[in-house]
């Protein structure tokens, strides 16, 4: 039977691995943002966690309700007069 040798290499060591050039690494210095000034907001980067369709005033709410309002009573107005024209069908039949 022929068995299969398997072998490990050590972790790598500090020395060996390898940095990017160009990004510093995190410190107890830097782990901390400073207050930015009025002056320099419009350079920050933009909040990648914020959310992005947010409408504090609630001005889009009320649009999409009232559309969906209106939508729902042109539905129901429809199925009435379909349902209408039904009926009145029935009835021209059966005279």
């Amino acid at each position: 039977m022929a068995t299969a040798r398997v072998t490990r290499e050590p972790p790598p060591s500090r020395k060996d691995r390898s940095v990017a050039r160009g990004v510093a690494a995190p410190t107890a210095a830097n782990r901390h943002a400073e207050p930015v000034e009025a002056a320099t907001a419009m350079l920050q980067p933009p909040d990648l966690t914020r959310a992005i369709f947010v409408d504090g005033s609630g001005r889009r709410g009320q649009l999409l309700r009232r559309v969906a309002y209106v939508l729902v009573a042109v539905l129901l107005v429809l199925l009435a007069a379909f349902w209408l024209l039904q009926g009145l069908d029935i009835i021209r039949a059966g005279t």
